[in-house]
C-alpha cells in the first residue's frame, strides 16, 4: 500500500544518562547468576497465527544484569533440550537489551517455533538456558489461502416492505476421523462475526475483528481447535453483525450522525474460513469458506454498532449448531463474494494477523438495586458505569419480547436519562430479546456493546432475580503495568473512576466514549498517552492504532493528499466546514494535534518500550503529514485550521498558540525519530523545522509585563503548553512556571485546560516541583475538577471536568499518569529509553499520610511507597529491576537526617533544596528521613 511501508525494524542505540546532582555508581558486585525469566514473542506468551516479520522477541533478566546473550531455536522444545537448533542460532552477542531483538532464522507460514535463551553477566557468568517458549506462524500471503470470501445471496438491508433483514449465518458440517494432533481455524469476517463449533463458542474473544482500514486491510485471527474438535462429525457455524462496516439509519433506531458527518455502508456481511487439521498418521486437511457452505438469514434480526441489538429465539432453526439445521427449508449454499479495485475490501485487500490482545469479558456483575419502573418494567442498576452488554437468563412464553434500554444516569425522579448517550425516545439504543418459549433462555448480544450503569427491562414475565440480567463487562485484554494507592480515599476514586474510563473505551480501537460515538478519535489517544502507558502495558496495541493511521491518510488520489483526519479509521468523513466556537472559528476535519498522534505516538512507544519498529513502519507517512501540514500552513496564510484546547473550560488561549505548539512538539519528536533511525538528512532537515516554529511560536505569543514574561492570555493552557513543548529559554523558565501557578490559583485551583492543554499542565508542575499544585487541583471538591465529579457522584470521568456531555469519556485521565509518576514518584529520566535508568520522586504533597505504586518497565517492576508517621518521619521504601539503575530523591531538610539500607549500599549524590539524593542499582531500598 502506498505510504506504508514493511521495512524491518531500525536498530537504535543511545548512550543512557542520568539527569541530577546524583554521583554514578557503578553495578555494585553480585554473586547471583544472571537467568533469562519471561519469554515473549511480538509482546505475548507462546502467540500463534502471528503474521509480523521478522517477529520480535523479549524476555526479562533476573539474578544479575545482562551484557550478552544467545539465541537458540528448533522446530521442538525436545530438540533444543537436545541441543538441536535447526532453525536458528544467534550466537554470542554483546547486549545488554532484552526486548525487540528480531528473530534472524527464516520462517515460512505456519511454521511452528520453540525458542529459548541464555545471558551473560559483567563477570563473564552465563546463565543455563531458559525454559523454551513457542511460537506460530499464521498466513502470511494470499496465496496461504485457499479459502473464499462468502455471503448469502437473499440478503439486503431491508427488505422491500421497509423491514429490517435478519442476519446472515453460515455452516459446514465436516467429519473428523482419526486422531488429531493440531487444528487451527484461520478466520475473519465483515462487519463482524461470532463462530461455534457443535453449538459452543470457539473462544473467550468478543466483538471480532479488531476495526480497520477496510480497504487497506482486514484483520483475521487463528484458533487453536485441536482439542475442541470430536471424533465424527463437527459442525462449524458463523453469524455475522453489522459493525462499523454497515451503517444504516433505520427508523426508530439511533443513528451517530450531523451534518458536517457523510457516512459508507461498505457492503453486506461476510466472511472467510479456514481450518486446517492435522492427524497423528500425517494427514492433513483443508476446510475452507466456498459455496459448498450453507448460509440462512439468522435469529439475529437486527445489528447495529451504534443502537444495539435484537435476537429472535423462535428463528432457532437458522442457527448453525447442528448438520440438521443446515438441511433445514430456511438454508441454502452461500455465494462468492465478488471483489474488485472498488469493493470494500478491495480484491487485493490483503488479510493480516490482529497483533492487538483480543476484546474479552473482564466481569459479570449482578445489579446492585432493581426497582420497579411501571408494569413488568424494572430499573436496574449496576452501581457503576462500564462498557458491556446485558446478559439474559430467563423463561417464559414464546414470543414475549424482552427489551433492555442502557442509560449513563437517572432523573432527579428516578426514570432513565439516555440523554448522554445520544438516544431518544423515538431513536432508541436498545437491546431486544424475543423468547423461543423452551426452558430456560440465555442470551445476550455479540456485536454490539453500550456503556451504562442503568438498564431499563422491560417485558419480563416475573420480577428480575439478581441473575435474570447481568452485566458482561468487556474491553481489551491489555495487561495491567501499574497499580496505585494513598491514604486519600478520594484520591483512589479519582485513580478508580479514570482507570475505569480507560477500560470503557479500550475495543479494538481506542473510543471516544461508549455510547454516542464510539469514535477512534488520534487526539483522544495522544491527549491522555501518558496515563494510557502508565496503566497499561499498549506494547502490542498501540502499533496497531498508528497503522490505523496511517492506512486511513489520504493519498494523492483524495482530497487533502497526506491528511490524517480525527479518527482513524475514517469511518466518516467530515466536511471541512469552519465554525464559530468559544474559542474561536474551529474545523472538525484536521488538527496538528490529532494528526500529529502519527509522529508522537510512536515516539512515546520507543520511549517506553525501546520500539523502533513503528516509528521505522510508517516513517514515510509521518514525513507525509508532515509535509500535507506545511502545505496546509501556507494556504491558510500561516494559521492552520483546528480545533485549539479542545473542551477547555477557559477558552481565552489563542487557537493558533495550541495548534502552532503541537506543530511545534511533532517536528521536534521527527527530529529525534530520524537521529534514531539514521537519517541525517532528515534530522537536519525538521530540526531546522523546529526551529522556525519556535521562533514563530515566541513572536506571536512570548509577552512580558510588570510581573514577568507569560504566553499567549496568561491562561494555563498558554504557559503550560509553552513550557511543556520547550518553547520557553531557561532564564525565563522560572517566571513562566509562577505565571502558571498564578494562573491556577486565580481559578480557584481549578483545572481550566481542555484535552490539549492538560497534558501539558501536568507535566510542567510536575518537572517544575509544584505537585503541591497538582494536588490542590486533583481534590478540590468544586467545579470544575477532579474531586468534583467524585463529590457528584460520578463513577467514570466525563467529557468535560464540570460534569457535562458524554458521562465515559477517558481522554482528561492525565491524572493517572501522576498518581504514579508524581506522587508514588516513578520516572524514566530524562534521556533513557525503556526505563533503563530511573528517577524515583515521590511528592509528600497535602495532608496525605502514604502512598505507594508500582510499574511494569520492561527490565521488570519498580516499586515506590512512603508513609509519613504522626512526628512527621518519612519511611520510602524503592525497589528496583535487575537491568534498570536509579536516582531516588528523598525529600528531607538534610542529608544527615536520613538513613539508607538495602540490597547495595546506596551513594550518596548530593541534595537539592528539599531532597536527598542517591544513586542506587537494581536491589531493595528503604529510607529513613526525620
Amino acid at each position: 500500500m502506498r505510504g506504508i511501508h514493511s521495512s524491518a525494524a531500525v536498530a537504535a542505540a543511545l548512550a543512557l544518562t542520568v539527569s541530577g546532582p546524583a554521583q554514578a555508581m557503578p553495578q555494585a558486585p553480585t554473586t547471583t547468576t544472571p537467568s533469562a525469566v519471561d519469554l515473549k514473542t511480538e509482546n505475548k506468551a507462546d502467540p500463534i497465527g502471528i503474521d509480523a516479520r521478522p517477529p520480535l522477541l523479549s524476555w526479562r533478566t533476573a539474578g544479575s544484569p545482562q551484557t550478552a546473550y544467545e539465541i537458540r531455536a528448533g522446530h521442538s522444545a525436545d530438540a533444543l533440550r537436545h541441543g538441536r537448533a535447526d532453525v536458528w542460532r544467534s550466537g554470542k552477542v554483546a547486549s545488554a537489551s532484552s526486548a525487540n531483538i528480531p528473530f534472524a532464522g527464516a520462517l515460512t507460514a505456519r511454521e511452528a517455533v520453540a525458542w529459548q535463551v541464555r545471558v551473560w553477566d559483567s563477570a563473564g557468568r552465563v546463565s543455563r538456558w531458559s525454559v523454551p517458549t513457542t511460537f506460530e506462524m499464521g498466513l502470511l500471503n494470499a496465496s496461504d489461502w485457499s479459502a473464499h470470501w462468502i455471503e448469502n445471496s437473499s440478503y439486503d438491508y431491508t427488505r422491500p416492505d421497509g423491514s429490517v433483514s435478519p442476519l446472515p449465518v453460515f455452516g459446514k458440517s465436516f467429519t473428523v476421523h482419526g486422531k488429531v494432533v493440531k487444528a487451527r481455524l484461520y478466520m475473519t469476517g465483515l462487519g463482524m462475526y461470532a463462530t461455534s463449533l457443535n453449538g459452543r463458542p470457539i473462544s473467550t474473544n468478543v466483538l471480532e475483528p479488531g476495526q480497520t482500514t477496510y480497504s487497506a486491510e482486514v484483520a483475521y485471527r487463528t484458533y487453536d481447535l485441536t482439542r475442541q474438535l470430536r471424533d465424527g462429525v463437527n459442525t462449524l457455524g458463523i453469524e455475522t453483525g453489522s459493525g462499523s462496516y454497515q451503517r444504516v439509519k433505520t427508523p426508530g433506531h439511533y443513528f451517530f450522525g450531523g451534518r458536517l458527518e457523510t457516512y459508507t455502508v461498505y457492503g453486506e456481511p461476510k466472511a472467510i474460513a479456514q481450518l486446517e487439521i492435522t492427524y497423528a498418521d500425517g494427514r492433513r486437511e483443508i476446510l475452507g469458506t466456498d459455496t459448498s457452505w450453507r448460509t440462512a438469514l439468522g435469529p439475529t434480526t437486527y445489528s447495529s454498532w451504534w443502537s444495539g441489538e435484537e435476537y429472535d429465539a423462535r428463528r432457532s432453526a437458522t442457527a448453525p449448531t447442528s448438520a440438521a439445521k443446515l438441511d433445514g427449508p430456511q438454508w441454502q449454499n452461500a455465494t462468492l463474494v465478488k471483489l474488485s479495485s472498488t469493493t470494500t475490501p478491495r480484491d487485493a485487500t490483503p488479510l493480516r494477523a490482529d497483533p492487538r490482545p483480543p476484546v474479552t469479558v473482564a466481569a459479570t456483575l449482578e445489579p446492585v438495586s432493581s426497582t420497579p419502573d411501571g408494569k413488568e418494567s424494572y430499573i436496574l442498576d449496576f452501581g457503576a458505569n462500564r462498557s458491556g452488554w446485558p446478559s439474559l437468563k430467563v423463561s417464559g412464553p414464546a414470543g414475549t419480547t424482552i427489551s433492555m434500554i442502557p442509560a449513563e444516569k437517572l432523573k432527579a425522579d428516578g426514570t432513565l436519562d439516555i440523554s448522554s448517550t445520544g438516544a431518544t425516545a423515538t431513536d432508541q439504543i436498545a437491546y431486544r430479546y424475543t423468547l423461543s418459549g423452551h426452558g430456560t433462555e440465555t442470551w445476550h448480544p455479540r456485536f454490539t456493546y453500550s456503556g451504562f450503569r442503568y438498564l431499563k427491562v422491560d417485558g419480563l414475565p416475573a420480577a428480575p432475580k439478581a441473575n435474570t440480567v447481568t452485566m458482561q463487562v468487556i474491553h481489551a485484554s491489555n495487561p495491567r503495568a501499574s497499580d496505585f494507592t494513598s491514604s486519600s480515599q478520594l484520591i483512589n476514586e479519582i485513580h478508580a473512576i479514570t482507570l475505569r474510563s480507560m477500560q470503557s473505551n479500550m475495543m479494538s480501537v481506542l473510543t471516544d466514549c461508549p455510547d454516542r460515538e464510539k469514535g477512534p478519535y488520534t487526539g483522544d489517544n495522544l491527549h491522555n498517552i501518558d496515563a494510557l502507558l502508565t496503566d497499561y502495558d499498549l506494547s502490542s496495541y498501540q502499533p496497531q492504532l498508528v497503522r490505523n493511521m496511517a492506512t486511513a491518510q489520504r493519498q494523492p488520489s483524495d482530497e487533502s493528499p497526506g491528511l490524517i483526519a480525527n479518527i482513524a479509521p475514517e469511518f466518516h468523513r467530515v466536511a471541512p466546514v469552519k465554525l464559530q466556537y468559544p474559542q474561536g472559528t474551529i474545523e472538525f476535519l484536521d488538527e496538528v494535534n490529532w494528526g500529529g498522534a502519527v509522529i508522537r505516538i510512536p515516539w512515546q512507544l520507543y520511549k517506553t518500550y525501546g520500539d523502533t519498529r513503528t516509528m521505522a513502519l510508517y516513517y514515510d507517512n509521518m514525513v507525509q503529514w508532515l509535509d500535507y501540514e506545511a502545505a496546509n500552513k501556507v494556504a491558510n496564510n500561516g494559521d492552520i485550521p483546528g480545533l485549539g484546547d479542545w473542551s477547555a473550560d477557559d477558552n481565552t488561549t489563542p487557537m493558533q498558540l495550541a495548534i502552532l505548539a503541537g506543530y511545534y512538539t511533532a517536528a521536534h519528536d521527527m527530529t529525534q525519530i530520524a537521529e534514531v533511525l539514521g537519517k541525517k538528512a532528515d534530522q537536519d532537515k525538521y530540526a531546522a523545522l523546529a526551529s522556525t516554529l519556535a521562533d514563530e511560536f515566541t513572536t506571536r505569543f512570548r509577552h512580558k509585563d510588570a510581573k514577568g514574561v507569560y504566553y499567549g492570555s496568561d491562561s494555563e493552557t498558554s504557559n503550560a503548553m509553552a513550557l511543556d513543548a520547550g518553547l520557553v529559554p531557561a532564564p525565563d523558565r522560572q517566571q513562566v512556571l509562577d505565571r502558571l501557578v498564578a494562573s491556577v490559583r486565580k481559578a480557584g485551583d481549578h483545572i481550566t485546560s481542555g484535552s490539549v492543554g492538560l497534558g501539558p499542565l501536568f507535566r510542567a508542575l510536575h518537572a517544575g516541583g509544584r505537585d503541591d499544585v497538582i494536588y490542590d487541583m486533583v481534590v478540590n471538591p468544586t467545579s470544575p475538577g477532579y474531586g468534583y465529579l467524585v463529590a457528584g457522584g460520578h463513577t467514570t470521568l466525563s467529557e468535560s471536568l464540570d460534569g457535562s456531555g458524554s458521562q465515559n469519556h477517558h481522554f482528561l485521565g492525565q491524572v493517572d499518569a501522576w498518581l504514579v509518576n508524581g506522587l508514588a514518584g516513578i520516572n524514566q529520566a530524562a534521556d533513557s529509553v525503556g526505563y533503563r535508568e530511573m528517577e524515583i520522586a515521590p511528592a509528600v504533597v497535602g495532608d496525605l499520610t502514604h502512598a505507594s505504586g508500582s510499574y511494569r518497565t520492561p527490565q521488570g517492576v519498580v516499586s515506590s511507597a512512603w508513609s509519613k508517621d504522626s512526628r512527621g518521619r518519612l519511611t520510602l521504601k524503592v525497589s528496583v529491576p535487575v537491568g534498570s539503575t536509579a536516582v531516588v530523591r528523598v525529600p528531607a531538610d538534610s542529608q544527615d537526617r536520613v538513613t539508607a539500607r538495602g540490597s547495595s549500599r546506596p551513594s550518596p549524590g548530593g541534595r537539592t533544596a528539599s531532597t536527598a539524593n542517591y544513586r542506587v542499582p537494581a536491589g531493595s531500598y528503604t529510607f529513613t528521613a526525620g
